[in-house]
């Protein structure tokens, strides 16, 4: 295995602009699992691309870092992206898999460091972990987007009752 064979790409993603910036744990924590993984693997890191405030239900080539990386990939003749784990591919299992078919038929080796085996082998056995994992993700997607609407009606409730409303007479 030549030096170039161990040069890889970090790819990050943060869904919410909330969660990114210098003093959040998002962009952070990305960082250091994926630099944990590829330091005990012997792979270098040449370059970090990072999607910030960008939905992980958006396709991957219409993700502004992630088609830098792509580019920079070419340029470079990198063939490895690491990331943390599945859901910073994606969080909708059909786009996750178009994803993968098509990285890997540009002859892209993808590594999710919770799950490393998951995106390199292409047998039925890891097809399904890296389809469960992507269900698993659609799952949490859509259970936070229910708990946030549940606390927004709740807070727009009190609101009301405390008097604080909108100029249409709603609680904010």
């Amino acid at each position: 295995m030549g030096n170039m064979d161990k040069n890889v790409c970090a790819y990050y993603r943060t869904s919410s602009a909330v969660n990114a910036g210098s003093d959040k744990d998002s962009r952070k924590r990305q960082h250091h699992s994926v630099f944990s993984y590829t330091q005990s693997k012997g792979l270098n890191v040449v370059n970090e691309f990072y999607d910030k405030g960008v939905s992980g239900t958006l396709d991957v080539l219409n993700r502004p870092s992630f088609m830098e990386m792509l580019n920079y990939c070419e340029d470079n003749s990198i063939d490895t992206i690491v990331f943390e784990s599945a859901d910073r591919l994606s969080r909708d299992l059909v786009i996750m898999e178009t994803g993968f078919q098509y990285l890997t038929s540009k002859g892209y080796k993808l590594i999710s460091v919770s799950s490393p085996d998951s995106f390199i082998e292409d047998t039925p056995t890891s097809t399904m972990i890296r389809q469960v994992l992507g269900v698993i993700s659609q799952f949490e997607k859509s259970n936070l987007v229910l708990k946030l609407k549940v606390a927004r009606e709740r807070k727009s409730k009190l609101n009301k009752s405390k008097g604080i409303i909108d100029r249409n007479g709603n609680g904010k």
